[in-house]
């Protein structure tokens, strides 16, 4: 297939000091024009994501739908992106680094441009589905890129500057999208978000990738393993990561619908105050987890997770809006090291299916989070759902304390294994 014009361009190669250490010891740059590239580009789909998360629930209502379909719709994504991520992982390891992420781009603009001219419940649904396996093999595309170009010794420090830029797309998506559709309706909001994906199209030219080893080319010296779809060095990490992932899964699906029929706030001010705290954790929690390992970040990140869920237990506009800081804070601290633990161990030519393994787990998480909520909120309501969250919470830092802190990729067994600790 020739390539696509706005790609025609000989594709560049890593640098020979992008994603590597300089062995004469001088210091390793980390703010690469490669790195602005990814993480510019990683921005946009970002926006993108949140955008269509946050909007999404109230197009559905409004074409007929209940909050049951909004919590299966929200399950079904996250099905369709587990479904993509291995054999997205497997591609980028043995096959192109590149490939996926230009074609996951162009899928999802053309998601957009379909979701604005399609105002019926059923096929709403159906593109909302297929944009969970558009998007979730685009954003393994950048991460396992970014990953890299991110120089070891510097790994959680640039995941953490990374996850600043989604820090600004957790607060700005749900702002503009919501706005958008408040000012102008679901049809301008859509056409919006179609232009930023068209935007981070862009960023890619001249953005360099790994090259692929050309005996993976070779698929008579290549057996394909169900194995090589998932990585068990980043499963310890994973798992913690899927259960502190699925309440802010079903907290991010309601939780604008919650302000607004309960009168208690407004879910673009909520995701606001969910990046402000992310935000203020990101700038330090990188280098944090680079230095003192992930142990202190999740424990305090999952217990921020926890406050912030037993604050909605209590309606108050004042409630609503500080548990969206702690669910920043929550974020801000763990995921830059869950991440970072979920790679630590892995070689170069294996970090395409640690990155899906990783992200899988997000996805199993928020799926199940979306899917529990909207079945929780139809029986029950609200603050019933709520409380089943704190599980999950829980579950995840008895899961790291118990197996996950024991594990080769844990930092306290990785620095004993290198004679470090």
């Amino acid at each position: 297939m020739a390539p696509i014009s706005l790609w025609h361009h000989k594709q560049k190669a890593l640098s020979s000091y992008e994603g590597e250490e300089n062995i004469a010891g001088l210091p390793v740059p980390l703010w690469t024009n490669a790195f602005l590239k990814i993480w510019c580009l990683n921005f946009f789909i970002c926006i993108w994501y949140f955008i269509i998360n946050a909007v999404f629930p109230f197009y559905i209502k409004q074409l007929g739908g209940s909050e049951l379909l909004v919590g299966i719709t929200a399950g079904g994504y996250a099905l369709t992106a587990i479904l993509v991520r291995p054999l997205a992982g497997w591609f980028l390891d043995h096959r192109s680094r590149s490939s996926i992420l230009k074609y996951g781009i162009i899928g999802l603009t053309i998601i957009s441009v379909l979701l604005l001219l399609s105002p019926i419940l059923g096929l709403a649904v159906a593109l909302r589905l297929l944009s969970g396996l558009v998007y979730s093999s685009a954003s393994t595309a950048s991460n396992t890129n970014v990953c890299d170009i991110i120089p070891q010794s510097r790994f959680g420090e640039g995941m953490g500057f990374l996850g600043l830029g989604n820090t600004l797309a957790t607060a700005l998506g749900p702002l503009l999208g919501l706005t958008i559709m408040a000012l102008y309706g679901f049809k301008i909001t859509f056409a919006v978000s179609g232009l930023l994906v068209f935007l981070a199209m862009l960023v890619t030219r001249g953005l360099p990738y790994r090259t692929i080893q050309r005996r993976y080319y070779l698929p008579n010296r290549y057996r394909l393993k169900i194995s090589e779809f998932f990585n068990a060095s980043a499963l310890p990490a994973s798992l913690v990561m899927l259960f502190a992932g699925a309440p802010f899964g079903g907290i991010s699906v309601f939780i604008a619908l919650y302000g607004e029929f309960s009168g208690l706030g407004n879910g673009g001010l909520f995701f606001v105050l969910v990046a402000l705290g992310t935000g203020s954790t990101r700038l330090f929690s990188g280098r944090l987890a680079d230095k003192k390992g992930e142990q202190p970040l999740i424990v305090m990140g999952n217990s921020s997770f926890l406050l912030a869920l037993l604050l909605l237990l209590w309606e108050s506009s004042a409630n609503y809006y500080v548990s969206g800081l702690f669910f920043g804070f929550g974020f801000g601290l763990s995921a830059p090291a869950m991440q970072t633990m979920a790679i630590r161990i892995v070689p170069m030519n294996k970090r395409g299916s640690a990155s899906s393994t990783f992200l899988c787990a997000n996805d199993i998480g928020s799926g199940l989070g979306g899917l529990a909520a909207g079945g929780l909120v139809t029986l029950f309501g609200y603050r019933p759902m709520f409380a089943v969250m704190c599980i999950f919470t829980v579950s995840s830092l008895l899961i790291y304390g118990l197996w996950a802190a024991k594990t080769p990729s844990a930092f306290k067994v990785y620095q004993k294994n290198k004679g470090l600790y």
